[in-house]
């Protein structure tokens, strides 16, 4: 029965012990924004509401207060006011401790874009006060924007 064991056991370690995907861990603070997990949203012309988007605070609980300082960019397609309002006037956004997430409410107004435009809306996260990283950790930033495309519908 020993001879079993061991037989079964041995192909469990051998699997067990390869990942070909480690996870990297990083222990350093980091703000970011996306939308269901995504920093790239399309939008149809014809939405009509109201949405909260989210800036998250990746962080063990901070000393002192955190405030994000954003921008909001459209594409030469999109005018606010008539395609889009931006509601939220706090900026920076005001992260007391122990609070990890804050929105941006933007409510989305119906009208037909021109396809041949930039009809881009972008929410950029530019710094904060505790120079916390801004978007993933790593070179490429991920998630230190979201960026919306109206559509036609």
């Amino acid at each position: 029965m020993n001879k079993y064991f061991v037989l079964l056991l041995l192909p469990l370690l051998i699997i067990s012990g390869c990942s070909k995907d480690e996870i990297k861990v990083y222990d350093e603070p980091f703000v970011h924004i996306n939308f269901n997990k995504q920093e790239n949203v399309d939008i149809r012309s014809n939405r009509r509401d109201i949405v909260a988007y989210y800036v998250y605070l990746s962080s063990k609980p901070l000393k002192d207060d955190l405030y994000v300082d954003y921008s909001i960019i459209n594409g030469d397609g999109l005018t606010e006011g008539v395609d889009y309002k931006v509601l939220t006037k706090e900026n920076p956004l005001h992260f007391p401790t122990g609070i990890y997430q804050r929105p941006i409410q933007i409510q989305w107004l119906e009208r037909t874009v021109d396809p041949t435009k930039d009809n881009t809306l972008t929410i950029q996260l530019d710094s904060n006060n505790l120079s916390i990283s801004t978007g993933m950790p790593g070179p490429d930033k991920i998630q230190s924007k979201l960026i919306f495309t109206k559509t036609n519908n």
